[in-house]
């Protein structure tokens, strides 16, 4: 029974040392137009002031979204290059995703699988996350842990297939942010906390 007490504080312990940062510039390589430019990605728009990974997005609207050009994943140009003015270490890439209603012509326009490349001050790669999937119709964040990274300067942001079956309509992404430290799932720290309860159950027999 005294394992099973820690453990509530060991994942509470290494969660409060987490902080999210957000990119001080970023640019792009496809836009639909100025409206819906890469700088809506990281200023916050349609989010509330202080807002966390949970905190819910607005309707998409111009101003509060980044949009690629049509057919930008096929041309290889639905690409963004986040910056950081200072080394940061960074253990978590935040993701806002595209949301399609009420303004788009369909719902398919939110990421569906990305590449992150965190590169240092030299421009050399440091970490690699690959082929990653994400989900549409997500108001709140999606989180991807990893090891974290430190000395990062830029992190580069791929999309590489959206909802259309054929990846010739516009992309893009709502809002992202970052975090020092590889923060999970709330799902995988469900899972988490199974698994510990159960080792500590086959610890107590």
């Amino acid at each position: 029974m005294k394992f099973l007490a820690l453990l509530p504080l060991l994942v509470c312990a290494a969660a409060s040392q987490a902080i999210m940062i957000r990119p001080d510039s970023a640019t792009a390589l496809s836009q639909f137009s100025s409206g819906y430019d890469i700088g809506n990605a990281i200023d916050g728009s349609g989010l509330p002031s202080g807002f966390t990974p949970s905190s819910v997005h607005a309707t998409y609207a111009s101003g509060n979204h980044w949009t690629t050009a049509s057919n930008a994943i096929n041309n290889g140009t639905a690409k963004a290059t986040f910056v950081f003015n200072s080394d940061v270490t960074i253990g978590t890439y935040y993701m806002w995703n595209h949301l399609s209603n009420g303004i788009a012509s369909n719902g398919l326009y939110a990421v569906t699988r990305f590449d992150l490349v965190l590169k240092d001050s030299g421009n050399n790669v440091l970490y690699s996350m690959l082929n990653q999937s994400a989900l549409p119709n997500v108001h709140t964040a999606q989180s991807f842990g990893f090891v974290p990274v430190s000395g990062v300067r830029t992190v580069e942001f791929s999309i590489l297939a959206n909802g259309q079956p054929t990846n010739n309509s516009y992309t893009g992404v709502a809002e992202v942010a970052f975090d020092t430290e590889a923060v999970p799932e709330p799902f995988t720290l469900g899972v988490l906390g199974l698994s510990l309860f159960g080792l500590a159950k086959r610890r107590k027999k």
